[in-house]
């Protein structure tokens, strides 16, 4: 791999759930970082998000194998990013078909690569996991939520605030598996030396606001001299384990991608 990037990355069954239906894929050689979350209480959540972050991490990879396209990195990945979310989408739906008692099987997914070279990357999302940037010592979101109270508050009805307390606040109006094909967020930008990219599940951003997050990303920063797949590690492990003593009411899954 590149000294331009690190990724890194865990999950967690957390304090009240009895199976882990997230799921997590990391191809570090490739830059290529992917979180899912099956749907709780239905069947089969924990296979649709594994086929979801495999059947993602599959056609990225091929998609980046030398002589697999040509053009810049955005304007080949867009297209392939948006594929790889459809494809894991009737994978699921058709594992449904043969298996009846997995039929309506769902899951969320949030895929990122990074080209190590230039720092571009390309995200694809759909449902409520999020991707994070945190460039100096501000935490942004990326993707926007595909749930309820996110029409509410793009409508104005609803505040942020009050979204997180909100009953429907898991709510999804898409993700993958269900009958509806989704339609995908698919965005590119590029990254710059010290940004660092958090890729996650709802189990820890229900747990946890985004200046809780942005605090221990902070407390945890690498310093000079620091290993950094260690101070990356030792981030996770911080974001879990805070999540978990919030309450570890849901799974939960985080992915770091660090620009250097």
């Amino acid at each position: 791999m590149p000294p331009t990037l690190s990724v890194s990355g865990s999950s967690d069954i957390g304090r009240i759930r009895r199976r882990n239906e997230d799921a997590i894929t990391l191809r570090p050689e490739l830059g290529i970082a992917i979180v899912a979350d099956g749907m709780g209480g239905h069947p089969g959540g924990d296979v649709a998000s594994r086929i979801a972050a495999d059947t993602a991490a599959e056609l990225l990879g091929d998609a980046l194998q030398p002589g697999s396209g040509n053009g810049s990195f955005p304007a080949r990945m867009l297209a392939v990013v948006e594929r790889a979310v459809l494809t894991a989408h009737e994978r699921i739906r058709s594992r449904g078909a043969q298996e009846p008692e997995l039929d309506g099987m769902g899951t969320t997914l949030t895929a990122m690569v990074v080209d190590p070279e230039t720092g571009s990357w390309v995200i694809g999302h759909v449902g409520d996991s999020r991707a994070y940037r945190a460039r100096n010592g501000r935490l942004e979101q990326l993707t926007r939520d595909d749930t309820w109270v996110q029409q509410q508050i793009d409508r104005g009805t609803m505040l942020p605030s009050a979204a997180r307390l909100s009953p429907y606040a898991h709510l999804l109006t898409q993700c993958l598996g269900l009958e509806d094909a989704p339609e995908p967020q698919v965005m590119s930008g590029r990254g710059s030396p010290g940004d660092l990219y958090l890729l996650c599940t709802d189990g820890l951003v229900g747990m946890l606001d985004d200046d809780a997050m942005s605090a221990l990303l902070e407390e945890h920063a690498c310093e000079d001299g620091d290993s950094t797949a260690d101070a990356d590690d030792a981030t996770i492990e911080a974001l879990l384990a805070a999540a978990n003593e919030a309450g570890g009411h849901d799974n939960i899954t985080a992915a770091l991608v660090r620009i250097r």
